[in-house]
């Protein structure tokens, strides 16, 4: 197959790739490095055969022609993550993710290109804070934006915005498309706006008291090995529609998550508890029977093993190169 992979300079674009070219797939990896970067990660994928980096920014139209025409599978990661990008650059959030979906579709409306769009459980936000009993969330939920005034749905607004043009595309004009709205997933060179990165980085410190905001609340982290091949066995399938994509079988508390990487660094258990994130959800959990009737995934990395690989390369990465240069 010939496969492109937007935002691929990115955290989960940048392991999608590498499987997919791994796979001997012709590979292009695509991407604006205004985040990312071609870094030893990205160089590696590149000596694999059959693969290629396209520098191109997709909200610009003149930009997409250095693509080709003929793909088999588009994988469309390019978006602007990071729960702090979310309130600082929220705009900027929703216009990658709208301009270049919207300008991708346009390019390949005649091809018989399979379009794989990659969104997030930020999507049911609104409706789990309403009602704890749809967690284990499945596919078939209510997506709701609680607040429309509130700068941190510009990243969940901005993934089920794309969501309906990818449907409103198909229902018009035809198209063969997923929609994968990926929960939690981490791992190495997953950037340092995201929970896990910064809670090493504070450990790290030995930051006494350790600051925890929504102690209470619970996520289902999901090791990005697995959900990059579960991505791209889906991709496989003739089936269209939404479909999860995570582990549903390790749901912690964010408080416990803190002492296990406190742990790491056997630092003492002193925690300054303070109220989550306005519009953060309490829980966080994805029903992932319906991927699971459809592939062969099973989850193999466990909490405890992605963690250590996560903390131990992010530990030495903070030592070379600080908070800076990362996604």
């Amino acid at each position: 197959m010939k496969i492109l992979v937007t935002g691929a300079s990115g955290f989960i674009g940048s392991y999608l790739s590498r499987y997919c070219a791994q796979q001997g797939n012709e590979t292009h990896l695509c991407d604006n490095n205004k985040r990312g970067q071609v870094d030893s990660f990205i160089e590696d994928i590149l000596k694999i055969d059959g693969t290629k980096f396209i520098e191109a920014d997709l909200t610009k139209v003149e930009d997409l022609q250095k693509l080709d025409d003929d793909y088999d599978v588009i994988f469309h990661l390019a978006a602007i993550n990071g729960t702090e990008n979310f309130y600082t650059i929220p705009y900027t959030v929703m216009e990658v993710a709208i301009k270049s979906t919207m300008l991708l579709l346009e390019k390949y409306k005649e091809s018989k290109t399979k379009f794989v769009f990659t969104s997030s459980s930020e999507v049911y936000a609104g409706s789990i804070q309403r009602d704890q009993s749809l967690v284990p969330t499945d596919e078939k939920i209510h997506c709701t934006i609680e607040d429309v005034m509130n700068e941190r749905y510009s990243y969940g607004g901005s993934k089920l915005a794309c969501e309906i043009i990818l449907n409103s595309f198909s229902k018009q004009f035809g198209l063969d498309y997923q929609i994968i709205r990926y929960h939690n997933i981490y791992g190495p060179r997953m950037g340092t706006k995201h929970v896990i990165p910064q809670f090493v980085l504070r450990a790290k410190n030995n930051e006494m008291p350790f600051k925890i905001f929504g102690d209470k609340q619970t996520r289902a982290f999901c090791y990005i090995d697995d959900a990059v091949k579960a991505t791209y066995e889906l991709s496989k399938c003739n089936e269209s529609g939404i479909f999860h994509i995570g582990n549903d079988k390790e749901e912690i508390k964010i408080i416990d998550l803190a002492k296990k990487v406190n742990l790491w660094y056997n630092n003492d258990d002193e925690y300054d508890i303070r109220d989550a994130p306005r519009g953060s959800v309490d829980r966080r959990c994805p029903d992932t029977s319906k991927l699971e009737s459809l592939t062969s995934y099973v989850p193999v990395v466990n909490l405890e093993e992605g963690l250590s690989k996560t903390i131990e390369w992010y530990d030495k990465w903070f030592d070379e190169n600080g908070t800076k240069g990362l996604l």
